[in-house]
């Protein structure tokens, strides 16, 4: 089964396990197996391959009320799904990279600790703040649904919510910094730990979707988070050679046991 963008793809989620249907293509296919995998890639010298994976449920994916996005944990189900997930790889990564928040580094520990001579270094691959954290304080995701879908709704990409959110456009310049810094960086196998909407931005950036504004590029990725919600540990493969990307194969996990 597979796809050539996300916007291809519904994906529908139950308790158990994740599904998907589209059109055929090369490229996307998913992962049917009970435990978390991640397929390798055979790679000539001059090829860089990146893992990028959203972290494992957190305390405000559980519907808990958060103080705000940085302090986040994980659950004892995602302490649990994390450690399964640093069990199913056996390639050894050159360098481990989470994002700074709480949540994608306790996902990484793991593997960090499974693999303890691997450089370990955080990566500005944070959430999108869209929302001011000062507007969010001990409140459940649910809470904060109206909050979003005012959002959503009256927001350009160049606004900002309030004190220590960023803009669209400054999130989308944010990953581009961050995937220049990944093609200079030493390495042929790297693995990332980070966030649903950040892989949903860094699919269509690598992917090379063509926007004709800010705008326009806002409104696919919205349009994006009502098709397709990212499962916790959910992640894609992507290649870097000669200048160019290739996105490879996105991974759906099913619960861990």
């Amino acid at each position: 089964m597979a796809i050539t963008s996300l916007s291809a793809i519904i994906l529908r989620t139950s308790q158990n396990n994740y599904a998907g249907r589209a059109n055929p293509s090369p490229i996307w296919t998913f992962s049917t197996n009970r435990h978390i995998s991640m397929k390798s890639i055979v790679k000539p010298a001059s090829v860089k391959k990146i893992s990028f994976i959203a972290h494992a449920e957190s305390q405000a994916n559980a519907g808990e009320p958060t103080t705000n996005d940085h302090s986040i944990e994980l659950t004892e189900r995602g302490w649990h799904d994390a450690k399964v997930f640093a069990d199913a790889i056996t390639e050894k990564p050159d360098i481990i990279l989470p994002a700074k928040y709480l949540r994608t580094w306790q996902t990484a520990l793991p593997l960090i600790r499974k693999f303890p001579d691997v450089p370990v270094k955080l990566i500005n691959l944070h959430e999108f703040t869209y929302l001011s954290p000062e507007s969010c304080v001990n409140s459940t995701s649910a809470q904060r649904n109206p909050l979003v879908d005012r959002y959503w709704q009256q927001a350009g990409p160049d606004d900002i919510n309030g004190p220590d959110a960023e803009s669209f456009n400054q999130f989308i310049k944010r990953l581009n910094s961050c995937i220049e810094m990944l093609e200079n960086m030493a390495g042929q196998n790297l693995v990332i730990f980070t966030h649903g909407h950040v892989l949903r931005a860094l699919w269509q950036i690598l992917g090379d979707h063509k926007f004709t504004s800010g705008r326009e590029q806002m409104h696919h990725f919205y349009h994006q988070m009502g098709i397709l919600p990212v499962p916790n540990l959910a992640n894609f493969q992507a290649v870097y050679q000669k200048n160019k990307w290739q996105l490879i194969e996105p991974q759906l996990p099913t619960r861990c046991t």
